[in-house]
Formats: C-alpha cells, sequence, structure tokens
C-alpha cells in the first residue's frame, strides 16, 4: 500500500544518487501540488522506514557521513580557490608587481608603501572550533595538497565522530591552536619583509639601507579578551603572555644563528638564551594556584626582581641590528637579513602576537560609578560625565601598581589597567596594547579609560578602541567621535599614539539589523569617523579594526580576499581618508577554529597573509564613479527600509519562540566561552551572534544576510535594479545576499513546523506505514497546545513574502543565477534536513511508547517528552538511564554468600535490557546523529556560526 506521502512501500534507497534523485521526484510534484514540501516529504518517508525497521539509524549514519564528506569537499575547493586566486597562482606576484611600481615612482613613495604602518591581522577566540581539531588539521592538509592520501585522511577524520571533542575544547587549547597559526603568519610577514628588501636593494642601490620596512601586524587577544566571561584569571593572563615570550626569544634565538653575521652576535644569542630561560621560570611560577598568597608573593618577586638575565625591552636587539646594519662592512647579503629580522622585531617585540585585551563597557562604567561617582549614560552622551574625565584625565599623577593590588583588586576593568601597567613594566616594554571596549556606545566610557590609563601610567602604550556593534552605537557613532574630539585631553593622546583606533563589529550588527545594512551602516560610520577626524587632526592616522566571521551572516564576504577585504573598508573610504590628510590603517580579523585554517599550512598562510599585503598594498581611484555614492537619499532610504525589516523581524515574539526552543538543540559546544550573554537580558538579544546565526544556518534560513531587501523598496524596484548593474559597490552587497538566498530553504524551515504539528502526526498514524502508531498518537497529543508550529509557520510566510519579491529582482539583474541551480544546490542541506527531521520525529516516537514513569524519581513522561521536544535528548537519555538501569553482572562480587537465592540464581537479569535496546539506546543514537548532522550543514556556509 502507498504511504503518507502516495508513494510505495519500497524504502528510500540509501545510495546517495537515488536518494537525491527520490528527493527530486518530490520536489517535482510541487507542479501538481503546490503545497509540497519535498524536504518533508522525504523526512516522513524515513520515519516510516525506521519505525516498521526498513532501515536503521547506523544506516542513515552512513548516508550523513557521505553527504557531510561531500559538503567538506565542495567546502575544500572554494577554500582552495580562495587562495590560489592570490597572485594569479603565484602568492606573491601581485605584491611584488605593487611593491615595484611604488618604488618607480621614487623614494618617499616606496617609503609611504613599505616603511609605514597600514595595519595587520587579528587571531580572535570567538567559538568557532566546531569541526574537531584533527578535522581542520586534515583539511588544512587537503586544500594544500589536493592528492590521494590527503583525500583519504581527510574522509577518515570527517567519518570520526570523536565524541569527546567538546571536552577537549578549553582556552588553553584554544590558544595553542592560535600560537600556531601565529607561527605561520609570522613565517609569512618574513618572506614579505624579503620582498620588500630585494625590491628595495634594486630600485634604491646607495639608500636601501636606511630604510625600515614595516610589516602588517599579528596580534591576537586569545586568552585576554574579558567581554562576557569571566573563567579568565589575571594570573593566567600573564602566565600566557610569558609563554608567549619564551616562545619568541627562541625564535629570535634561533634566527640569529642563520644570519650571515651569526658570529658578530654572539653576544646577543647568549642574552636571549638567559632571557628565555628567566621567562621560562617565571612563567612556570605564574601558572601555580596564585590564590595561594606564598605562591603569588614568589611568583610576583621572581618576576619583577632586577636581574641580568631579564630582557624587558626589545630596543637591546634592535640596537644591536642597527649597528651592523649601519656597518659598511657588513655584506649586502646579510645587512638585508638582518634587516628582515628587525623588521619582525620591531613588529612583534617581545611577544609572538601583540596583544588585545577587550573588556565590556559595562565594565569600565561600574569603575567609573563606584569609583568616581560620574553616571556616563545620561541622554546627552555623557557629557558631564566626559567633561569631568576629561579634567581628569590632564592629571600626570601616576598610581602605582604591584601584583598585590592586582590580586586585591576586585573591578574587571582595573584589574586590566594593572595589568597592562605589569606587563609594560616587567615583560614587554615596547609593544602597543590594544584595549578594547565592547558595545560603546557613549564617549565618556573611553575618556574613562583614558583616565584609568594616565593613572596607571600605560597612556603611552595602550591604543584604547571603543567598538561599534549595536544598532544605537552605529547611529551614533560620527557623534561621539566628534564628541571625543572635543575634549583637550583626548586629542593630546590621539596626538601622542599617532592614530585613532576604532574597532567595528559586522557579525553583532548582522544580527541585529541584517547584514546588508549592518554592512552599509559600518561604511557610513567609517566616512563620518574619518570627516571629523581630519577636521580636528589632519595627519595622522585612522586605524579601523573591522571583525567579522567566517560566514556571510557574520561579514565575511563570499568571494576572493580581494572581494572580502574591500567589503570591509571600502576603497571608497580609504580614498576619502586619504583626501582629508589621514593615513588608512586596516585591521581585520580571522576567528576561531574557522579563522585558524587559513593559516593551518605555510601554503594557507602565504596565501592569506599575502591577499592582505596585497590590499593595503592596493589602489583606490577606482571607487571615485561609483553611482553608489552619487544617489545618496535613494541609498539611505533603501538603508533605513532594510534596517526596518530586520528590526521588526528581531522584535517579534514568534522569532523569540524560533530561536528560544529547540533550535538550540542543534548547537554544538564550539568554544570556551558561555553561548548566552550574561544579564537579565533575554529572547534574540541574549543569544550571541555566533549562536544567533548557527542557529539560522541549521534551520536553512540564513534570513540576516539573505532577507529584507525584496520588501525594502516594493516601489523603486526598477530603480533599484538599475543601481544594482550600475553600481559595482550595490551588486557586490546583492551578491552576498544572493549567495546567502541560494542556501535558503523554506521548505526545510516549513518542515520543522511540522514536526511540532499534532495533525501531522495523527495522520501519520492513521494514513502511515507505521508500526508504532499509538505512540505517534501520544506525541500528537503532547503537542496540543504547542506554539512552535504556529511561530514557525508565521515567521516562513514573513520570509516568503519578501523572497517572492527579491527573487523578482534578482531573476531581472544581469548575472542572476537560475532557479533551477539554486534548488539543485540545495540538495546535499535538503538531504539532511530530511534526515535531521525524520530522526527528530523518530525520537519522540521513542519516548511515545514509553508508560508512566514511577512517582518516586520526581520525574513524569511529560517531562521527558519535553526534554526530546527541545532536542535535549542527552537530558532525556541520562533521566532514562536513571529510572530504568541496565542490567549489570556483579554475581561474581558476592559469590561467597552461600544461602540460596533468587535473583543469584538469575544471573543478573533483573536490569531494563529491552528497554535499552528498544528506546534508550536508539535514543542516544539519535541525538548524536541530529549533532553529526550539524557539523555536516555548517559545510555549506562555509562556517560555524
Amino acid at each position: 500500500m502507498p504511504d503518507v506521502n502516495g508513494q510505495t512501500t519500497s524504502p528510500v534507497p540509501l545510495d546517495l544518487d537515488a536518494f537525491l534523485d527520490r528527493l527530486r521526484g518530490y520536489a517535482g510534484e510541487i507542479d501538481t501540488d503546490p503545497l509540497t514540501n519535498s524536504v518533508f516529504s522525504l523526512a516522513q518517508a524515513l520515519l516510516q522506514d525506521l519505525d516498521t525497521g526498513a532501515h536503521s539509524l547506523d544506516e542513515l549514519t552512513g548516508l550523513v557521513d557521505t553527504i557531510h564528506f561531500q559538503l567538506l569537499c565542495d567546502r575544500a575547493e572554494r577554500f582552495r580557490k580562495q587562495h590560489a586566486e592570490v597572485g594569479g597562482g603565484a602568492p606573491w606576484s601581485t605584491v611584488e608587481a605593487r611593491l615595484e611600481a611604488a618604488a618607480s615612482e621614487g623614494l618617499d613613495a616606496f617609503t609611504a608603501a613599505a616603511c609605514k604602518a597600514h595595519g595587520g591581522i587579528v587571531f580572535t577566540a570567538h567559538p568557532t572550533f566546531a569541526l574537531s581539531r584533527s578535522l581542520r588539521e586534515a583539511f588544512a592538509a587537503y586544500v594544500s595538497s589536493d592528492d590521494e592520501t590527503s583525500r583519504d585522511d581527510l574522509r577518515a577524520a570527517a567519518n570520526d565522530p570523536n565524541r569527546d571533542w567538546p571536552n577537549q575544547i578549553t582556552l588553553l587549547s584554544e590558544h595553542e591552536e592560535a600560537q600556531l597559526a601565529i607561527a605561520n603568519a609570522r613565517d609569512a610577514a618574513r618572506s614579505y619583509a624579503g620582498r620588500v628588501l630585494k625590491v628595495a636593494q634594486k630600485a634604491f642601490p646607495d639608500q636601501w639601507r636606511a630604510l625600515r620596512p614595516v610589516l602588517p601586524t599579528i596580534a591576537s587577544w586569545v586568552g585576554y579578551d574579558l567581554d562576557g566571561r569571566t573563567d579568565i584569571h589575571w594570573s593566567q593572563s600573564i602566565a600566557l603572555r610569558l609563554h608567549e615570550k619564551e616562545a619568541q626569544l627562541g625564535y629570535y634565538e634561533s634566527r640569529l644563528t642563520e644570519v650571515a653575521a651569526a658570529d658578530k652576535l654572539s653576544d646577543l644569542r647568549a642574552k636571549l638564551a638567559s632571557a628565555r630561560a628567566h621567562t621560562a621560570e617565571a612563567a612556570k611560577r605564574f601558572e601555580g594556584d596564585l590564590f595561594d598568597p606564598e605562591i603569588l608573593v614568589d611568583a610576583a618577586n621572581f618576576l619583577t626582581a632586577e636581574s641580568a638575565d631579564k630582557l624587558v625591552s626589545s630596543a637591546e636587539i634592535t640596537r644591536a641590528l642597527d649597528a651592523l646594519i649601519a656597518d659598511a662592512a657588513t655584506p649586502d647579503a646579510a645587512a638585508a637579513e638582518l634587516m628582515v629580522l628587525r623588521a619582525e622585531v620591531e613588529a612583534l617585540h617581545l611577544g609572538t602576537a601583540r596583544i588585545h585585551l577587550r573588556v565590556n563597557a559595562a565594565q569600565v562604567r561600574t569603575v567609573l560609578s563606584r569609583d568616581l561617582n560620574l553616571e556616563t549614560e545620561d541622554n546627552d552622551l555623557g557629557r558631564q560625565a566626559l567633561s569631568q574625565l576629561s579634567e581628569m584625565a590632564g592629571s600626570n599623577q601616576i598610581r602605582p601598581v604591584n601584583f598585590a593590588d592586582l590580586f586585591l583588586e576586585q573591578s574587571t576593568a582595573r584589574r586590566q589597567f594593572m595589568m597592562c601597567a605589569q606587563i609594560l613594566k616587567h615583560i614587554d616594554a615596547d609593544s602597543p596594547i590594544r584595549f578594547l571596549i565592547a558595545e560603546s556606545e557613549n564617549p565618556a566610557t573611553v575618556m574613562g579609560a583614558l583616565h584609568l590609563a594616565r593613572q596607571y601610567g600605560v597612556d603611552h602604550a595602550l591604543d584604547i578602541s571603543p567598538l561599534f556593534e549595536t544598532p544605537e552605537a552605529l547611529e551614533t557613532g560620527g557623534r561621539f567621535v566628534e564628541r571625543l574630539l572635543e575634549e583637550p585631553a583626548f586629542i593630546d593622546y590621539v596626538k601622542a599614539r599617532g592614530y585613532l583606533s576604532i574597532q567595528l563589529g559586522f557579525s553583532d550588527s548582522g544580527r541585529f539589523i541584517g547584514q546588508i545594512a549592518g554592512n552599509m551602516a559600518i561604511e557610513r560610520i567609517h566616512n563620518l569617523i574619518g570627516r571629523a577626524l581630519g577636521e580636528k587632526l589632519p595627519g595622522v592616522g585612522l586605524l579601523f579594526f573591522n571583525t567579522h566571521g567566517e560566514s556571510m551572516g557574520r561579514g565575511a564576504y563570499p568571494g576572493s580576499f580581494e572581494q572580502r577585504f574591500d567589503h570591509l573598508l571600502t576603497r571608497w573610504n580609504r580614498a576619502g581618508l586619504v583626501r582629508r590628510g589621514l593615513h588608512p590603517m586596516h585591521e581585520v580579523s580571522f576567528q576561531g577554529g574557522d579563522g585558524f585554517m587559513h593559516f593551518g599550512t605555510p601554503e594557507l598562510s602565504q596565501a592569506t597573509y599575502a591577499a592582505f599585503c596585497e590590499h593595503i598594498l592596493s589602489p583606490t581611484e577606482s571607487a571615485s564613479n561609483d553611482p553608489f555614492y552619487e544617489h545618496t537619499d535613494f541609498v539611505w532610504d533603501t538603508y533605513r527600509a532594510l534596517r526596518s525589516w530586520h528590526e521588526t523581524l528581531f522584535g517579534e515574539s514568534d522569532y523569540a519562540k524560533l530561536l528560544g526552543g529547540f533550535a538550540s538543540g542543534f548547537l554544538v559546544k564550539a568554544g570556551s566561552r558561555p553561548v548566552k550573554r550574561a544579564g537579565g537580558i533575554s529572547g534574540p538579544s541574549s543569544i550571541r551572534a555566533i549562536s544567533h546565526n548557527a542557529m539560522l544556518q541549521q534551520l536553512g534560513v540564513p534570513l540576516n544576510s539573505a532577507c529584507g531587501i525584496g520588501s525594502a523598496m516594493p516601489r523603486e524596484t526598477e530603480r533599484l535594479k538599475d543601481l544594482i548593474n550600475a553600481s559595482p559597490r550595490l551588486h557586490a552587497l546583492v551578491l552576498l545576499a544572493t549567495q546567502a538566498r541560494m542556501l535558503t530553504s523554506l521548505p526545510s524551515l516549513r518542515g520543522y513546523a511540522n514536526v511540532y504539528d499534532p495533525e501531522v502526526w495523527l495522520a501519520l498514524a492513521k494514513h502511515g506505514r507505521i508500526k508504532h502508531d499509538d505512540a505517534l498518537r501520544r506525541v500528537a497529543q503532547s503537542l496540543t497546545g504547542y506554539e512552535t508550529n504556529t511561530s514557525i509557520k508565521r515567521i516562513t510566510n514573513m520570509l516568503a513574502v519578501d523572497l517572492i519579491h527579491f527573487d523578482q529582482l534578482l531573476a531581472s539583474l544581469d548575472d542572476a543565477p537560475s532557479v533551477e541551480a539554486r534548488h539543485e544546490a540545495r540538495l546535499e542541506t535538503h538531504a539532511l534536513h530530511g534526515i535531521r527531521q525524520a530522526v527528530m520525529m523518530y525520537a519522540l516516537s521513542l519516548v511515545g511508547r514509553l508508560r508512566n514513569l514511577s512517582t518516586r524519581h520526581d520525574t513524569s513522561l511529560e517531562d521527558i517528552v519535553g526534554l526530546v521536544l527541545n532536542l535535549q535528548i542527552d537530558d532525556a537519555v541520562d533521566m532514562l538511564e536513571t529510572i530504568y538501569p541496565a542490567s549489570r553482572d556483579d554475581t561474581a562480587l558476592i559469590s561467597g554468600v552461600s544461602e540460596q537465592g533468587y535473583e543469584q540464581a538469575r544471573s543478573s537479569a533483573a536490569g531494563y535490557d529491552q528497554l535499552h535496546k528498544e528506546i534508550i539506546e536508539p535514543l542516544r543514537l539519535s541525538g548524536e546523529l541530529v549533532r553529526r548532522i550539524s557539523v555536516a550543514n555548517c559545510h555549506a556556509f562555509g562556517a560555524w556560526g
């Protein structure tokens, strides 16, 4: 007899090609039935196969592994292409050409290009470690060398569930991985320095030794980021910094043995060796339990005591190198090697990377309110507090700090300033430290940070940087900076540093107002800050640290590195900064496990670093003719409409229910940082951007990138179409949305709604090929009054209306992808969603087979069903294993009992083994398979979250 989908009773074939053909067949039925849902039709068929025993969970796991590997290989091809495109296949060729072009314009032009700071790369600890380390290493190796061996290794790593991986993700493991990526980036930086010197020697044979090349910087906040986490003790940060110093001193030591003038540097090598040993001992002591006063005193006194073995300033290294470089007796080849090493030292000083500390604005406000009785959050941008703090920041009185002060201080913000002071005094005196303030919405917070920096004597080395990422900050950020620049103390600070540092958050801005609107708002704020700074301080630098994830939904452009970097800081804005007499400086992030893969092998690292060097050396003239910057009224009307659409969606109670229920069960542990933000907020705002984006990916609707454009300007479609076709900038933004649209699947989202629809369960129980129909009816009863189904359908309908208009717009563009291409590209992910929906329903049907539980366990059957409905399947399994323990063979332990007994004779057959076999074990496997599908699904998006 036919099943509920009208298909024959034959099981769904699990060969991948036949499986996808079955899915195409379901999709083809839409011509006769507009309500057809191919994804859920597949889910229903698979559920019936599982219920009747035609297929097993193990068989479905094998199919999921096959799809996983296919998606992984597709991701690897995109990744390989992105890196292979750099320099047209020879990573450094374009960089060399641009350096030669600068040299052809004269020494001044070359100096401006190669001997001035232009920005750098930042490694962050964002929780994107969903793929196990072994899988990411195999992925990077396969991308770097496409051969059968690396492909087999990748398949083996992909098929290994590595169930213990979540427990292996710790701050220390993240730091270790960051250091490996940093080491590869450091080697790439050395390659760049060598190329700069090669061009300089040829172009300026009599002047090249006087040059001091400046390398794009390498920085990290792994181990130093306290925004949203309280688990990093200050002593741990100190210990990590000491380990980094130890490693870098060892690197310099080894480099000194490689240079041609090594015989003249024996004293410096000996100094580095003794300093490295001293640093290693200090790190060991700071790894102790510093809550113990005796251990704290010992560690503090060792690090702060005067010692001939200590090295705190990198100037001791560069002075020795300067002397040899300037010595005419030093051969040119040796001098060039020494200049490369000097550039490395001046870029990194006594650490493997520059430090980025990060705190939240609330932590700074707490100090100002508690200690100074100042309120920074009044309605006029904290004007009164700002003025008071400006006066206080002008004070030259410095508080001495020691490690006892750090031990006693309770305020996070003050502790961080104290830690800066101790690092600069006793570990590395010369390396600038970035002090990032997340969720900055008020200039008084920044001025308060400057006051604290001066109070602890660290303002000379600290780059205080507000992070603009919230809708409020994106609206007022330009005025924020204008207000700061009205204060003489802040003007003096920027002059002393030589540049102003600003951080922009693409990830959170896209969460609140959508990626397209967020990117437009960030480009606007780049321009407004540049205008404000150019009017007050022409001649200084403006450093924008644009931080983003590796997926479209968190700001990574889905194209070449050139497109990615220009998306973050447009050529139009860079050209505008130059016109205003400012020096553009750009930093970009590579976040967590997904981002570190760009530096996972030497080959990938060379290409990635070279791509960034291309970016900072690139011309900006072509941006001046873009009509996007001429039709500003229309563009900003579009922005406001697009932003409003996303803010309306974000505020919908149905949207909160979509993300607040079962969708969180799709997430896997991907980092050491908590998933939810601390504090009293709830709803979507309490969900971090990575988790928010990951849930949208797992639901099949990356709506924060794909949606909103269709609804933005319904009466101006023709004008919008013409501008998209004429404007490279707007075309690029729409292309991002188009790529997200290719991955958007409303059938998948509607399928998840159907999982929670009691009518579906009743229909399956009555008409389907179902063995346990009573179980399905019990599930239907549990779903009565459950709002998930209704909420998802409302959101889906809202998205459907928008996407109808967006699809019509896309069809009218010059290079629109076809509908057929979109449908075919989604087949593998549709297959994963269909399998997962079947497994979710199967898990619910399993608990539907249970009878009422004993009251002595303080757990009801409704509790178990509720856990599975929310995909807290592991918790449900734990409860069931407590209520229904499996048999255990303890007879050997009690064999000495001589009295005859019944249970002993039964040899421990009193457990619930049959229930474990038929319900509990399949339930556990269902939970594992749901997570396995989550990892497989993320490859379509190129990142987790």
